[in-house]
């Protein structure tokens, strides 16, 4: 008995004892949650002394407000930890805050790109300098000539030299005509008007795998065919690949020229090729990107991107739409996304999946789907990847009806985005389930805006409440294709009509795939800057009556395409507790001169609070070390065309 009152005292005393403590301990507990966080965790970063565009007024619409402008931000464990003026910020500093002395200048949200192929560029800047890597799966061969007779002289000749001096199952790429690019070169026609055709090459060339190339011009032979069946499994659908009975290659077509380079020679290097990706990614941070939007060509590719994930080795931020189920002549596209499920979203804060890529509806200009009148000769020229009961119409119905987020990863024309929208209604009376407020939930994509949208089916996109991703070099591209001989002038209204998309209620992004060439690009702000003054290029006016202000150019390059990538939660702005992603600029973008304003650059790039480059001239003010790539801007360099 003795023994259990003396325990039942024992845990009196324990329990008094534990109560003494807790009391003891709360009322500092207390003075500490009252006590300033600057006080608790000082900033490891503050800017300063500058004009800080926070672009926290995200509203939607023209001539919009930009929202807060400070003196000062503070940064801790990569996000903001204070916009404010100077006092409140430098106050917070600790011994060993880092502080950076703006002087005056101007800081902006990261720029976020909604299409831009960073990684595709980088490799074949890569490959230039390492022709050794092309040189152990293929060979790349030129035929030049002007007239049809010299292109099919030149490219049988080219193709029979190579069949006679290489091993059997030898890949060849063979770029006719120049090669293509805007699809003004005479091997774009050529190719697409079936002057050489599969049977062509199939007769002089049957055991060797041979893809002419005039971008977007593309003609592969059957050892090519079966070259990729290789690569990607026998059970590869020339019908859902877009190969046509002459071996025309339609939208996908670059899938299999980098793909058999990425997926062959770096299936055993894939270090080596996250190498070479973190590298472009580095030099585009520098150019001013913080985010960026793109298809995955070539399995390795995401392989390579998981490494540097994986690494914590990302020096910017990849929305990364899936392509594989349909690019890649998947035979069973619509079982492939009725499997696939929802992962838009899923992945790290600087890579994850932004949607479904699916492809592309159509290529460059001529071939792409569109309902402009033209001559027969160039009409011919044109195809329609998505139209309804094909496999990618089939294959992007499903995709919807089984809540996946479709970002199309090619879309030139206006009569292909009409046939996605058509797939769109199709989902949803498939599942009802998908309904419009679904639909404007998901923020289904088209980029490039070459020659639409048309001012019809602009209350069709406002209703799906669609986002679009677009570039100023189409004010020049597409003007091209302007002409007595081409398309009548009356559609330079579909080129990129930025202002009458927002006053229908889509919503643009600017995409820039100038690109990186060594260490030499343009300025991010060279391909944005036409959708102000609506000038190409040559000078040319189109369509002025589309211009923007710059404060929704603004919004064009950081808060709206923070929605695009479904992240605007914590990016796009600058506002306490988002990442730590701006550029400081060389000059101040709302009131520098128009025609200045294709010079102003980084001097600074931080993303996650981590200052990826610092440039020379401004480290140098600064009393530090330069940070990152250096890059020479040079707006004098020609565009790097994409698919």
């Amino acid at each position: 008995m003795k023994y259990f009152n003396a325990s039942a005292t024992m845990r009196v005393a324990v329990a008094a004892f534990w109560l003494i403590s807790v009391v003891a301990l709360r009322a500092p507990a207390q003075q500490m949650a009252s006590v300033s966080e600057d006080v608790v965790a000082y900033p490891e970063i503050i800017v300063h002394n500058g004009k800080i565009v926070t672009m926290d007024d995200v509203s939607f619409g023209l001539n919009t407000k930009i929202g807060t402008t400070a003196e000062a931000m503070a940064i801790r464990d990569g996000r903001i930890q204070l916009v404010g003026t100077n006092a409140r910020v430098l106050a917070m500093a600790g011994p060993n805050t880092q502080k950076y002395d703006l002087k005056g200048r101007m800081v902006m949200p990261g720029i976020i790109d909604s299409h831009t192929h960073i990684h595709n560029n980088e490799l074949n800047n890569w490959l230039n300098d390492h022709p050794e890597a092309v040189r152990a799966i293929s060979s790349s061969i030129k035929v030049v000539g002007k007239t049809d007779a010299e292109l099919e002289k030149g490219t049988t000749l080219a193709v029979q030299e190579y069949v006679k001096s290489s091993p059997v199952g030898r890949w060849a790429f063979v770029e006719v005509g120049g090669g293509g690019g805007a699809g003004t070169t005479p091997g774009v026609a050529f190719l697409a008007q079936k002057k050489y055709t599969k049977a062509m090459l199939d007769r002089i060339a049957p055991n060797h795998p041979i893809m002419l190339t005039a971008h977007p011009s593309y003609v592969i032979n059957t050892a090519g065919i079966e070259g990729i069946k290789k690569l990607y499994g026998s059970n590869f659908s020339q019908d859902a690949a877009g190969i046509d009975a002459d071996g025309r290659v339609r939208g996908t077509a670059p899938q299999y020229g980098r793909g058999l380079v990425i997926d062959n020679y770096f299936n055993t290097r894939v270090p080596e090729l996250a190498q070479i990706v973190e590298e472009g990614l580095a030099k585009n941070a520098a150019v001013g990107i913080t985010t960026f939007v793109s298809h995955l060509m070539g399995q390795r590719f995401l392989d390579a991107f998981n490494h540097l994930a994986r690494a914590d080795r990302m020096p910017i931020r990849f929305a990364y739409t899936h392509w594989y189920g349909l690019a890649a002549g998947y035979p069973d596209p619509e079982n492939f996304y009725r499997r696939m499920g929802d992962m838009a979203g899923m992945g790290t804060p600087y890579f994850w999946q932004a949607g479904v890529g699916l492809g592309s509806i159509d290529s460059g200009p001529p071939r792409f789907c569109s309902s402009m009148e033209a001559p027969k000769a160039i009409k011919d020229m044109e195809f329609c990847q998505n139209a309804e009961g094909s496999p990618m119409f089939k294959a992007t119905k499903t995709a919807i009806a089984n809540y996946q987020r479709v970002n199309v990863g090619h879309a030139y024309a206006d009569k292909g985005v009409e046939y996605f929208m058509d797939s769109i209604d199709a989902a949803m009376k498939e599942n009802s389930a998908i309904t419009l407020d679904y639909i404007k939930s998901r923020r289904l994509t088209t980029d490039h805006c070459g020659f639409y949208p048309s001012i019809e089916q602009l209350p069709r996109m406002g209703k799906f409440g669609m986002y679009i991703s677009c570039g100023g070099n189409v004010l020049s591209r597409s003007f091209f294709w302007i002409g007595d001989t081409k398309y009548p002038k009356i559609y330079i209204k579909r080129i990129a009509p930025i202002k009458s998309a927002i006053e229908h209620g889509v919503v643009p992004s600017v995409e820039n795939e100038a690109g990186v060439v060594g260490l030499s690009a343009r300025t991010y702000f060279y391909g944005a800057v036409p959708f102000i003054t609506r000038k190409n290029e040559m000078g040319n006016d189109v369509s002025p009556e589309e211009a923007v202000d710059r404060n929704t150019l603004l919004k064009m390059m950081t808060s709206w395409p923070a929605r695009y990538v479904m992240k605007e939660d914590v990016i796009g702005t600058l506002e306490k507790g988002k990442y730590a992603d701006f550029l400081v600029l060389s000059g101040d973008f709302l009131t520098t001169p128009v025609d200045q304003l294709a010079a102003i650059h980084p001097l600074m790039t931080v993303v996650g609070g981590k200052v990826r480059v610092l440039r020379a001239e401004y480290a140098t003010e600064l009393g530090r070390q330069p940070v990152g790539p250096q890059i020479e801007f040079n707006n004098k360099m020609r565009y790097v065309d994409g698919e």
